[in-house]
């Protein structure tokens, strides 16, 4: 009996469940297969495989240690997992559920067919808080908080050998033709039990104040992001253990820290439901009255400026551009970064979703695509944010610690003018060595101009929608969607005056 563990976004042996249930039934053939088609999505970037390749040689050496090496094969998911079950005589298929874009969900159909096809059990388990085929939300919290809370997988301490497998990365490396440059540091995928570490016992402390701060969250926060997005991480283990070691601290800072950041592990699974619930949300308005509101006014310039770091607003430009160098940012900037291109640029959140997906090297789709809208201000039921990009960067780097160390062409202009470079006079561009649209670009959008145009055009926007039928679609996204840790009845919210919030 040899029981198939398929690898996808679950690059660890720890809390694995597929590999101990295999394990239970005999000898186990682990796979990871490098899908060509996969690789040229819109979405996908070779930054991703920058961190992936890594990951994977570390999962490899995991189980070699424990009896079998990883098998890691390039092709098309069925054709290798035909071929596999027939030269193998696989008796069971065991993977973890994914919550990823269209093209993993279709592919995961066409494999359901073929085992089905060749009378191959599949059993998928989970791997976060995240329920299919949820009726709605009202039990949601305590389903997730349960399955949270519940005892990891036992581990898995040998493997019986049934094949030895070669493979080099290089070779089996997927391609593209167009793409964004490689990262010139990215995070070591190897390096996630002391990255945890080091956030737990030291960084943690600092967490709560610097979280917001672009030049001191490259530290404070947890950088545990693509870990977790490329399964390195157990998510329930990391709850738990986040948890006790905040519960047996007696430092307060550390104590406010990890209670912060254990907060924030909860909104993970909170937004992969949202796209696991409704897929169409990768392409769509989650409130579809908003369908329209962008789409006719695309302008390529203004998205070209963004997406390169030249839209003339330091912060921004510095965020945009430390992305693309390191392919992570935290939240705070993320989300400007959306709101900017969203309301003062008045861009369709698609193309930007598309861009930050290939930027983020821990791009998790099950988030993305609901932060993007949430940020676009397209659910219907979060509040319009525009961020002032100027007021931002006065406030959160203050000292243009951040904007200096990107925008090399302003580290000689004084906190004084850096924050609004283009308001320098003639003489002290030339003194300063950043003559605007010289060195440094001017502002692509007037600032004042481009909110009041957002908030008319969200205005005029509402005015022309039927008022009822809006709400109607507001709380069908709310009962869909909406976090609440208790159920919440739809006769009330049938009766709620959900109020128009720009």
């Amino acid at each position: 009996m040899t029981a198939l563990v398929w690898f996808k976004r679950d690059l660890r042996i720890d809390d694995h469940q597929p590999l101990f249930q295999a394990a239970k039934t005999g000898a186990v053939l682990p796979l990871y297969i490098i899908e060509p088609d996969y690789w040229q999505q819109s979405d996908v970037s070779l930054r991703h495989w920058q961190f992936v390749a890594p990951a994977l040689q570390q999962l490899n050496r995991q189980l070699t240690a424990l009896g079998q090496p990883l098998l890691v094969i390039k092709g098309p998911a069925t054709a290798v997992l035909r071929r596999l079950c027939r030269q193998f005589a696989i008796s069971s298929v065991h993977s973890h559920e994914e919550t990823g874009n269209l093209w993993t969900y279709q592919r995961d159909l066409a494999v359901k067919r073929l085992l089905h096809e060749l009378n191959i059990p599949w059993q998928q388990y989970r791997q976060f808080a995240i329920f299919r085929k949820l009726a709605d939300r009202d039990n949601w919290f305590n389903l997730a908080d349960n399955w949270l809370k519940s005892a990891p997988a036992p581990a898995v301490t040998r493997l019986a050998f049934v094949t030895d497998s070669q493979w080099d990365l290089s070779e089996l490396a997927p391609h593209r033709k167009t793409d964004l440059p490689l990262c010139t540091t990215v995070q070591n995928a190897n390096a996630a039990q002391d990255t945890l570490s080091s956030f737990l016992q030291l960084r943690c402390v600092d967490y709560r104040r610097h979280i917001s701060l672009p030049a001191k969250a490259v530290h404070s926060c947890s950088r545990l992001s693509p870990y977790i997005s490329y399964g390195q991480l157990s998510l329930r283990r990391l709850q738990q253990q986040t948890f006790l070691v905040s519960k047996h601290s007696t430092e307060q800072r550390r104590q406010q820290g990890l209670q912060a950041f254990f907060s924030r592990l909860r909104w993970h699974c909170h937004f992969m439901q949202k796209l696991e619930d409704e897929p169409a949300i990768e392409f769509f308005n989650m409130h579809r009255g908003f369908d329209g509101l962008r789409e006719n006014d695309f302008n390529p310039a203004l998205f070209q400026a963004w997406q390169t770091g030249h839209s003339g607003y330091p912060l921004i430009d510095a965020a945009m551009r430390s992305l693309l160098a390191t392919g992570w940012l935290h939240f705070r900037a993320r989300a400007m970064l959306v709101a900017f291109a969203s309301y003062h640029l008045w861009l369709h959140w698609r193309p930007l979703a598309l861009h930050l997906a290939q930027c983020f090297v821990d791009y998790e789709p099950g988030i993305h695509y609901a932060q993007m809208q949430m940020q676009a201000g397209t659910t219907g039921i979060n509040p319009n944010r525009m961020y002032n990009p100027v007021k931002q960067s006065q406030q959160k780097d203050a000292d243009g610690r951040f904007i200096r160390q990107w925008l090399p062409e302003l580290r000689q202009v004084p906190d004084s003018w850096l924050h609004t470079p283009w308001l320098m006079p003639a003489a002290l561009q030339q003194r300063y060595a950043c003559v605007i649209e010289l060195d440094y670009p001017l502002p692509i959008v007037d600032l004042q101009q481009a909110q009041q145009h957002a908030r008319a055009r969200l205005s005029q926007w509402l005015k022309q929608h039927d008022k009822l039928h809006w709400q109607q679609q507001k709380q069908a996204v709310f009962v869909r969607h909406a976090s609440r840790k208790r159920p919440v009845a739809k006769a009330v919210l049938n009766r709620q005056q959900l109020s128009f919030d720009w």
